[in-house]
């Protein structure tokens, strides 16, 4: 994870990709992991993948922090109102329809394949820590704030799918009650206590002498943030994977206000470096990614495709290329950016570590059929989505950044 990244940067490929391959090999060679048949434990899933993706969040919140006005949010905003339901009922659709998939199931699927994985997208998002008069509010801006933002929004259709699977019909669920306590309450709670968590944190900071400050704000420190905000709000049964990306967003808060005043009042132009937690929480990150990838080969050679079909091959390989690319141009449609990178953006849906998480978390709770059959289409479009994202994610960036900027 050192070195490989430097490689693969000259040739314009992710660094997931080989990793994924490598994956394979050490199944291949026979290296005495406890490999799954056909799939782990979902318990220990959910938990790793867990971790993962909380860490990723606060990177996230990090990377973005509170420069951006709802000008820009409101972009982002139409990739989780528009694109994430059009995706969900499309694919939910299409799984019933062509590969027999339950209602419960099919909703599953839909909804664990529709967020944008922070994880795997960590290297198409924002690098730097930005300056107001400098900060990009283009390409790299929308997958940073839609990553962060769509694994808590797609929690409530994953409760959706856990309760239709409980039920003896759909419309026995109990839609209003879902609407008030999954969507509503569970949503905005996380929203406040992270925020909460993460500006009381930034107001504590604000007037600490230089040394005692970079004590605080230490790698450690930020890993700790993390995990109390997730845990709060688990506590208070909101989503916890919100509440850490608005923590994120909230922890330089004071910083963030004082550096905007002193652009205002000054000809200040060079870019502050990144703090201490969110180099350390990145480092972190990839090693932890490193682990999934070569463990996702390894699972993935093990055997689990074999429950897939060319159909189901098929629709995955539709999924990436054809029902996000359209439902994220639709939501784009009025806006500024040129049509090329309306595509772009709209393409690079990338689905990863926490589509399992959601996945090993609703087959513990739920009552779903054919399991291993959902696992097997899930895990398909990841492995296509790590080699078509992994392999033009990179170039695409790049010629953005030399032809079109922002």
């Amino acid at each position: 994870m050192a070195f490989m990244p430097l490689v693969l940067s000259r040739i314009k490929v992710s660094f997931t990709v080989p990793l994924l391959l490598i994956g394979f090999i050490i199944y291949y060679i026979g290296i005495p992991i406890n490999w799954p048949n056909p799939i782990w434990d979902h318990k220990h899933v959910k938990t790793f993948t867990e971790i993962i993706v909380i860490i990723s969040l606060l990177g996230v919140g990090l990377k973005l922090g509170m420069r951006y006005s709802f000008a820009h949010w409101r972009n982002s905003l139409r990739l989780i109102v528009i694109t994430m339901p059009l995706y969900i009922l499309f694919l939910s659709l299409i799984c019933h329809c062509f590969l027999g998939f339950d209602g419960a199931s099919s909703l599953l699927i839909a909804a664990v394949c529709a967020p944008t994985d922070p994880v795997l997208a960590a290297e198409l998002q924002l690098k730097k820590d930005e300056m107001y008069n400098k900060k990009n509010t283009g390409m790299r801006y929308l997958l940073t704030s839609e990553a962060g933002l769509n694994d808590g929004m797609a929690f409530p259709f994953v409760y959706l799918a856990i309760l239709w699977s409980q039920s003896t019909s759909f419309m026995n669920i109990g839609l209003t009650y879902w609407f008030g306590y999954y969507m509503v309450f569970k949503i905005s709670g996380a929203v406040i206590i992270g925020s909460l968590l993460g500006y009381g944190f930034s107001y504590f900071i604000r007037n600490l002498r230089s040394s005692q400050k970079n004590k605080v704000l230490s790698g450690f420190v930020g890993i700790g943030l993390a995990f109390l905000s997730f845990s709060l709000a688990e506590v208070l049964d909101t989503y916890g994977f919100l509440s850490t990306f608005f923590t994120g967003l909230f922890v330089q808060y004071h910083y963030h206000k004082k550096l905007k005043q002193t652009e205002e009042t000054s000809n200040m132009n060079s870019n502050e470096d990144k703090q201490e937690i969110l180099l350390f929480n990145e480092k972190v990150e990839e090693f932890l990614i490193m682990i999934w990838t070569l463990l996702f080969g390894g699972f993935v050679a093990s055997g689990i495709l074999n429950f897939t079909t060319w159909p189901s091959v098929l629709i995955a390989l539709f999924t990436i290329l054809i029902i996000r690319p359209i439902t994220g141009k639709i939501a784009l449609m009025g806006t500024h950016f040129s049509e090329p990178k309306k595509w772009a953006i709209s393409s690079f849906g990338i689905k990863g570590v926490g589509s399992f998480f959601y996945l090993a978390f609703a087959l513990d709770e739920g009552g779903f059929t054919l399991p291993n059959e959902i696992y097997a289409f899930v895990s398909c479009v990841v492995v296509l989505s790590i080699l078509i994202h992994g392999l033009t994610g990179p170039s695409v960036i790049s010629y953005f950044k030399r032809t079109n900027p922002g």
